[in-house]
């Protein structure tokens, strides 16, 4: 009998969620349940963070279609361990995040058609956003992972 350990990472990875109500404004590492995945077998995975505030009249059904065609893509595409879709707060600021095996698991996503159209629509939805990447190696503890910025 062969495990997948990859599918033992990946429920772990729904575990994690924001620690404190303002996981918005903290650094990534800091905002949310990290150990989650701190017990499971991995080199290395690679995050991307998207802070944003959205404009007062962003459109949010359009902004929730497109959004949802692009993860059913990237779920397609292979190598999403966890989506966390935040809430805006009552300053319309949001944080959500995609965690990958691999930057080559984001980057095949990344060019997929869906999400190439729902990147198109960001200057009529937000403000300002910004996209952070991180590669997570596992914690010399066992705790939280290393995160590295890139």
């Amino acid at each position: 009998m062969t495990i997948d350990l990859r599918v033992g990472l990946q429920e772990a990875a729904q575990r994690i969620h924001p620690v404190r109500p303002d996981y918005q404004y903290l650094p990534i590492e800091l905002g949310f349940d990290w150990p989650a995945i701190a017990d499971h077998d991995f080199d290395q995975l690679y995050l991307v963070v998207f802070r944003s505030e959205r404009l007062p009249d962003a459109d949010l059904d359009l902004l929730r279609w497109f959004d949802d065609l692009a993860y059913a893509e990237a779920l397609a595409s292979g190598g999403l361990l966890r989506y966390f879709k935040g809430d805006a707060d009552d300053r319309r600021r949001c944080l959500s995040f995609c965690l990958w095996e691999s930057r080559e698991a984001a980057l095949r996503a990344a060019g997929g058609k869906k999400h190439e159209q729902a990147a198109s629509i960001t200057a009529r939805m937000y403000v300002s956003y910004d996209l952070e990447r991180y590669e997570l190696t596992p914690g010399d503890d066992g705790g939280r992972p290393n995160f590295r910025r890139l």
